[in-house]
């Protein structure tokens, strides 16, 4: 028995180590030994992949794209209306969700020498490409973009000079999209980073942290180098040399999934060839890690429902998203770690219900990935409402940040007039006392014992303290929908509380049951 403890201490060490180890190889379905493979692009959500092989007749170049649920699909040569010789062939990215490509080109129509165009992946098949146009595109050459999590800044670089597998006099720009859709002026970034030849910049999914690569920057390890800088109180930091991944030849072309954990880059592989490795990104300068939260939304059919997505960081009460689904009820967003959230979905329809749910991402491990498919719906005798509603603590008093997910309620009530609405709070950490042991036992109950001692009518009184507020929290959930215009008729509460089976299963539940 102590052996098999042993054993399964020593398998947990090596998981751990495995788990965070320092460099990784990409499995062979990509890292093809008889190939060399470069220049990886990995989407923000982790699911796409583009790179360079050189599996075409006599060795020639190709671009490759390859995605996963699990692992990874046989890589694919992109289509030949997006894989030309006309490219600056490793100047191309991903968007955050994998299914949008941008690459550099150079054939027409073009604005300058080089110019950024786009494609998008439906099913199997790559869309006829797009050029971005001005201001993005200009008469010089412009190519190598990389976009944040919510595809609304565009990083890119602005040469003097561009062919087929270099450029020289690169200037890095930024442009953020305005509300209709369209780009604004791009902005050169500070000389600090454009100190004469920048090149191939990289948002993380942060929007926050910049990888980029220069050979006019110090220190130098040789030819083009990876530097990073930070976007802290309105300005950029000094760049810093990645010399965990630099070397004498061009350190260049990378990518960094959400989590931020690794950084993907071409390295010498066992059979001097070149292979896509993943290189663990030091704590110091680790850029902050994202969780992805994306379903679908759709009404109780399957369909599409039109609605509308928000987010709030709960720390600053500050919207960090609005947006709405795609056609077919798809989205994606992603969320910084370090901070509370709430996300609230809306129909069009105030007849339909909505949805609301929170995320707490200030643990030190956050997942990757949340699946949250939401069903939007019109209002049937029967149907619970979870209610994302908080009171002050130790008492029945609503807590600002409810009043949103109440008003929502309300409108959805008088929106349903042929229905009744019971509130039910209900407390799973209930306890009690016979002193106020704790601030958490506000309530007080008397209880009158009539009994007879030593033969002589008594009556003993038993006080005792507790924390079952969950009648007087309803009830103050149906004031506020009183005062927003809901029918008293219409509404009745219910509360109950029963004791945790430990501490930390402690919950308070709010909903709302049509009748």
């Amino acid at each position: 028995m102590r052996k098999i403890a042993v054993l399964l201490l020593l398998v947990s060490i090596a998981s751990n180590v495995l788990s965070q180890a320092k460099v990784r190889r990409l499995p062979s379905i990509i890292n093809h030994p008889s190939l060399d493979v470069s220049a990886p692009y990995i989407s923000l959500d982790g699911n796409a992949l583009l790179f360079v092989a050189n599996n075409g007749q006599d060795g020639a170049l190709n671009i490759l794209y390859t995605s996963r649920e699990s692992d990874w699909k046989e890589p694919a040569d992109l289509p030949k209306h997006l894989n030309t010789r006309l490219n600056f062939f490793k100047g191309y990215a991903l968007s955050a969700d994998g299914k949008k490509l941008y690459f550099t080109c150079a054939k027409s129509p073009v604005i300058g020498g080089y110019d950024i165009f786009s494609s998008e992946l439906t099913g199997s098949t790559w869309s006829q490409p797009e050029n971005l146009m001005l201001p993005i595109n200009s008469k010089t050459n412009d190519g190598s973009p990389s976009f944040t999590g919510d595809g609304n800044t565009i990083y890119f670089m602005r040469c003097d000079k561009m062919d087929q597998s270099k450029a020289s006099g690169c200037k890095i720009f930024s442009a953020k999209k305005k509300s209709n859709g369209q780009w604004e002026e791009p902005v050169e970034l500070p000389a600090a980073i454009n100190a004469g030849n920048s090149q191939t910049p990289r948002i993380m999914a942060d929007g926050e942290t910049l990888i980029f690569s220069s050979d006019k920057l110090a220190p130098n390890k040789g030819g083009m180098d990876l530097y990073m800088s930070k976007f802290k109180g309105g300005s950029w930091t000094s760049p810093i040399a990645l010399d965990f991944v630099n070397t004498e030849k061009d350190d260049q072309y990378v990518s960094v999934a959400a989590l931020g954990r690794y950084l993907l880059k071409e390295s010498p592989g066992a059979r001097k060839n070149s292979e896509i490795t993943e290189f663990l990104i030091p704590a110091e300068i680790k850029p902050r890690g994202l969780m992805i939260v994306e379903g679908k939304i759709t009404d109780n059919t399957g369909a599409a429902i039109p609605a509308y997505i928000s987010i709030t960081d709960l720390a600053t009460n500050k919207r960090a998203y609005s947006g709405r689904p795609s056609a077919n009820g798809a989205y994606s967003i992603f969320l910084l770690e370090g901070t509370r959230y709430a996300m609230s979905v809306d129909p069009e329809q105030s007849n339909v219900s909505f949805f609301t749910r929170s995320f707490d991402l200030t643990s030190d491990k956050i997942p990757q990935k949340e699946k949250v498919n939401i069903t939007l719906k019109q209002l049937q005798a029967g149907d619970e409402i979870q209610l994302n509603v908080s009171f002050k603590p130790n008492s029945a008093v609503l807590d600002a940040s409810s009043d949103d997910e109440l008003k929502r309620l309300s409108r959805i009530a008088k929106a349903n007039p042929s229905l009744k609405f019971e509130i039910q709070v209900l407390l799973n950490g209930y306890t009690e006392d016979t002193i106020r042991s704790s601030a958490d036992l506000t309530e007080l109950t008397v209880d009158s014992i009539h009994t007879r001692l030593d033969n002589v009518d008594t009556v003993l009184v038993r006080r005792t303290y507790h924390n079952d507020r969950t009648l007087l929290q309803a009830q103050a959930v149906i004031d506020f929908l009183i005062a927003q215009g809901s029918d008293p008729k219409n509404l009745k509460y219910f509360g109950n509380a029963i004791p945790a089976t430990s501490p930390e299963n402690r919950k308070l539940i709010v909903k709302a049951v049509a009748r």
